[in-house]
Order: structure tokens, then sequence, then C-alpha cells
């Protein structure tokens, strides 16, 4: 029997046995082994202190365990049980195509691919090798390639992030992604993190093993393939046109992420059921990683690494709120346009966050109702909008709009140069013209908001940049929850973040699982 003890507070000299000892009021010696699930940061005190999760052995459970009766903090560590799929399952044929090489198109083939199945796996854009060439040449030279760039290639739109690998859905699928991250990337770290993170570099260094697994397990993986066409008859798939060919297939998992508008046209033309959903729009804030590190930690450099914040806000009079979405500690903002006269960007970093900045994004929650036009795609056009009047107030090239923040809260437009770590450059103006007026005055009350839980916010050396409005798929293609498939098209199966079903790689990842889990194996 294993024992579970959470909130251990480690002071610096402190080791993490006698910690767990004392806690549990026993020597020492009586502890036989400890492994730690889970380590964060509190950085609320005057200084950091390191608090632990750990399950911990010893030599008479029952005895420990009954000085601390309700105690729970103190309890029986659970064992992890495995999904269980309720219903019947999908008969489907040995060759499914899979759509989008993001983490719900990875781990579905994968899971197919256990199961016996031999899944065709596709991609508009490049491999890993030739999309970081494309995306070097967009970030340095505003050189957009439409069809590889920081949202759509190998490892879709999350290869160019922070790589962050936690989520609050709490399910049981998620050590299992974790673990298999942590083996590929080799980042035993992230089994332990309380907030645990990859960076660019070392999710880069996962997907060229992810493929090679792939490709064991039988695999079939194309790049450069854009989804086409949908064959539908009789309400059932029957293939798809791919790469100028056709792919015959009783079922199309569908993971082409959130900015694939091609792809919404086209459900929308072959009478798959969609819907516009909620999503929020706002910018990138960001500032000095000192500034940070200072009003979370109370040093510029503290032993505990660059400080993070999620910070939000409810508009009561707008019936709206703002929130930080996607922190990166130590990281820059980068463009993530997929739209050649579109700006829109995103914050990604490495591994050691060592950058001279950090950036989240300040966004404002927005509903069909906000969307001008009619129909299910016309979040599309919302986000259009924006992104075109962010590219031609950069003045073109991809450079984007900037504004100070104390700017942006006395409604004055900035001026001059501004220092960030945005490399194609910026643009001192307007911000707020860019955003709807009811997102704009919900972002100020926010952003008054924040630099009250947070000294220095508003501080001269805030900046927002560009617009940000990519932050989750506007469209939701409506799926059979029991079955996963399309309520209007059997054998399509949508899943992940572009589907309406999931918000980052995690619980993208757990969705392609999830999908896998409806269909029946084949051995």
């Amino acid at each position: 029997m294993l024992i579970r003890v959470s909130n251990l507070r480690c002071h610096p000299g402190l080791e993490l046995p006698a910690v767990t000892a004392e806690r549990l009021g026993i020597p020492v010696e009586e502890i036989r082994n400890l492994e730690l699930v889970k380590a964060s940061v509190d950085g609320r005190g005057r200084r950091p202190v390191k608090v632990a999760t750990v399950d911990v052995e010893v030599a008479d459970p029952a005895s420990v365990l009954a000085r601390f009766p309700g105690d729970p903090q103190v309890r029986e560590a659970a064992p992890v049980a495995p999904p269980a799929m309720e219903g019947p399952q999908a008969q489907i044929g040995e060759n499914p195509l899979v759509v989008g090489t993001g983490p719900a198109g990875l781990f579905v083939a994968w899971a197919l691919a256990r199961k016996g199945y031999r899944p065709i796996l596709i991609d508009r854009g490049k491999a890993l090798r030739e999309r970081w060439t494309d995306v070097n040449a967009y970030w340095r030279h505003g050189e957009l390639n439409p069809e590889s760039n920081v949202v759509f290639g190998d490892g879709g739109a999350g290869t160019f992030s922070d790589g962050k690998l936690y989520t609050r859905r709490n399910d049981s699928r998620n050590r299992q992604i974790l673990e298999f991250f942590a083996e590929l990337a080799d980042a035993p770290d992230i089994l332990v993190e309380g907030r645990p993170h990859l960076g660019t570099n070392r999710l880069s260094r996962a997907l060229v093993r992810i493929k090679e697994v792939l490709r064991d397990l039988g695999v079939t993986q194309e790049f450069e393939c854009r989804l086409e066409d949908l064959i539908v008859t009789d309400g059932r798939v029957r293939g798809a046109r791919a790469g100028g060919r056709t792919i015959e297939t009783d079922a199309v998992f569908l993971a082409t992420g959130h900015s694939a508008r091609d792809v919404f046209e086209l459900l929308l033309a072959r009478g798959v059921a969609l819907e516009a959903r909620p999503m929020a729009v706002g910018s990138r804030a960001e500032h000095p990683q000192p500034l940070i590190n200072i009003s979370q930690f109370g040093s510029p450099e503290p032993d505990a690494g660059p400080a993070d914040y999620m910070l939000s806000y409810n508009d009561r009079r707008a019936d709206r709120a703002a929130y930080t979405f996607c922190m990166c500690p130590g990281g820059e903002v980068v463009g993530a346009s997929t739209d050649p006269q579109g700006l829109t960007v995103n914050g990604m970093s490495y591994s050691h966050r060592a950058g001279r900045f950090g950036n989240a994004a300040v966004v404002v929650t927005v509903s069909p109702e906000d969307y001008p036009g009619e129909g299910p795609l016309r979040g599309l056009d919302f986000q259009r909008s924006m992104e075109r009047a962010a590219y031609t107030a950069g003045g073109g090239g991809h450079v984007a709009p900037a504004q100070r923040i104390q700017d942006f809260l006395a409604g004055s437009p900035s001026r001059g140069s501004l220092d960030t770590s945005y490399r194609t450059g910026v643009r001192a103006g307007d911000v707020a013209a860019l955003l709807p007026e009811a997102v704009v005055r919900t972002m100020q009350r926010g952003l008054r908001h924040f630099a009250y839980r947070m000294a220095g916010y508003d501080g001269a050396d805030g900046v927002l940049i560009g617009v940000e409005t990519r932050t989750t798929s506007p469209v939701r293609v409506v799926r059979d929850e029991a079955s996963y498939q399309s309520v209007s098209v059997a054998g399509l199966f949508p899943i992940g973040e572009g589907a309406g079903y999931a918000g980052g790689i995690m619980s993208s990842a757990s969705d392609g699982l999830r999908a896998a889990e409806r269909v029946a194996a084949r051995r």
C-alpha cells in the first residue's frame, strides 16, 4: 500500500524524505520508497517555497493512515484505473484516414494502429525540418507560406508554442500522454512538474521520434497532402480527395486544427452539421521577465526560475470576462498567421525559458451573437476582419501593430520605438482601434484589475502586440458524444480543438484517444 502525501512545503535546506517523515510523524528510516508525483512553487510569500506531492511506502502504512482520519492531504494512493468505454464500438475498414498531425491526429493514429489498423495520416503542411525553414523565414523576414507555417505542418499549431502539457481536465488519460511525451522527448521532469512544459525545442525532438513510432506501427504518413474533398454517399463517408488523388476509406478522423478555414467551408458544402461557438479575442501583453519575477517572487532572478501568472476579471457590467491565456515566461511573441494579408500573434518559448520578456494573451470572451452575418462560419469572418486590419496597421510584411498598455488604458495611440521580442518588428499605434469596442472596454477594465493583482502590469514597460484571434475554433463540427461521429455523416469523426472539443495539447491528445476507444479492435 502506498500513501499519498500532498502539500509538502520544502523550505531551502530541507530534503523531501525528511519533510515527508515529519509530516507523517515517523522516523525517516521507516520510509522504504518515495516517488515524487508533482512539484510546484508557491510564490505568495516573501520567499518562494517548493510544494510537493509524493507517494511513499512505509513500514506500517495502516497505522500511519489511522493517525490521519479524514485528512485529504494524507490518504491511500489510489491506483490509476484505465478509461472505461461503454456502449457499442464502431467497426471500420483497415485503412482509416486521419487528417492533421496535431496532438489529436497523432494520438488517434497511434491508438488505432495499436488496435490493428493501418491508418493513413496526412497533413497539408511540411515535415518538421522543412517546416522550421518556412517558419524561420516568416519570423525573420515576414515571408509567409500559407501551407507551411506556425499553424500548418508536422505536429500542428502546438509545435511552435510553449509546449504546455497541463490541463484542467481530470482525465485518466493524462498520465499516459505525459509518459509518452516524457519518453520520446527525454524529459522525465514533465512527469512531476506542477505545470509541465516541453518548450518548442523538446517538443520538436518528441515529434521526430513519434513519427518513428508510428512508422514502426504501420502508419502511412504523408505531408504536403491537403484534404480537398470528402466523398459522401447516402449520409456516409466513402472516401476523400487529398493531394490530388482519391483515398477510399469508410472512416475519416478530422483533426485539422482551429485555423483550417477551407476545411470548414468544405464541410458546410458537403452538408456536415456545423455550429458557431464562443471564443475569445484580444492581444498579447509583454513585460520584461524581471518585472514579472519581482511581482510574483520578490526577486528579479528567483531560484525557482522565471515566474508565470494567470489572471482573470469578470466584467459583470458587460457580461464578459477578460483573462490571461497561454502565459510564456522567458518567451517571445511570434506571428501565427495563415493569411498572407492578415496578422495574428501567439506566444512561444524554449525549454530553458531564458528570454528577456514574458508574455501572455489578454483576451475577452465573445459569443456568436457578436459575430456579424449569418451561418455557422460567421466567426471566421469575425476573426478575418481583425487580422486584416492588424496587417494594415502594421504596414505590411507581418510587422505587428503595438501599443503601450498605459496608452491603451488612456485611449491614446502609442508613438516612437518599442522594445519587444517580436522578431519581424512592431509599429507603434492604436491596438484598440483593431478590436470591437465592447472587447476594448472589458480589456481596459481587466488590465486595471490585473495591475491591482500584479504590481507594474500597467506600467511603462508593458506592451500590447498585435491582435490574438486564434485562441480556439469559432466553429464546432457537431458530433454524437456516444460514437464521436458527425451527427449528419457516418464515418466522419471530428476531433480535437479544430472540431470544437478541446483546447490545447493535452485535451486534444486525450480527445484523439477517446475517439479511438469508440472503435473496435481488429485483433
